[in-house]
């Protein structure tokens, strides 16, 4: 992980929630959100409370509790990006639809990912750790069986909902990292894809 990683990784994050806010679809339905995570700048309507992103209190601790659960390890800067900022919703134009990283509820979150919501011996036990949606049909994961040792950065491939019961496990790989992952995802804000007539 370097430096140039890490910036764009807080760069991506920073125009993606600034984007959410700037066309008005941080609200969520969610009577318990903590006060911290509340936008009291803005009204509520309905039951769609307002949101804001606020500094994460993602420890190093935290996440080395969950690599222990899951008997395998991020790479550096999907770590860095845990500590970078709270959210609910971090939905890039592109398919790529991080998990929602609330205050409170973040590390349940991941954990009912990873072995309650699709089979844990299909993804955890194989070495596939997931991180996000790919649209409404996918799930983005890690392919932690093969990570550099210097940051275990690893390839990142997509699985269709519908294959992941299917033997062999087919899936298509997004991206050589999760570095080069962010990079491409920044570069597609940077460069927006201009809609087809």
């Amino acid at each position: 992980m370097t430096p140039v990683d890490l910036r764009v990784v807080h760069q991506f994050v920073d125009v993606a929630l600034e984007s959410l806010r700037q066309n008005d679809l941080m609200h969520r339905p969610h009577p318990a959100m903590p006060v911290e995570m509340q936008d009291e700048t803005r009204a509520a309507e309905d039951d769609w409370i307002p949101w804001k992103p606020i500094p994460s209190t993602v420890t190093e601790h935290d996440v080395q509790q969950l690599e222990e659960q899951m008997n395998l390890r991020y790479p550096d800067l999907y770590k860095a990006f845990l500590r970078y900022q709270h959210f609910y919703e971090l939905r890039p134009e592109q398919e790529v639809n991080f998990f929602s990283h609330g205050v409170y509820e973040w590390k349940d979150t991941l954990l009912n990912a990873y072995f309650h919501s699709w089979d844990p011996a299909k993804l955890i036990k194989r070495g596939y750790v997931c991180f996000a949606d790919y649209s409404d049909w996918g799930i983005v994961c890690f392919d932690t069986n093969h990570q550099r040792p210097e940051d275990n950065d690893c390839p990142i491939v997509m699985i269709d909902h519908e294959l992941l019961y299917h033997e062999p496990l087919s899936m298509e790989i997004l991206s050589p990292s999760f570095a080069d992952l962010m990079r491409g995802l920044r570069a597609a804000q940077e460069n927006p894809r201009q809609p087809e007539e």
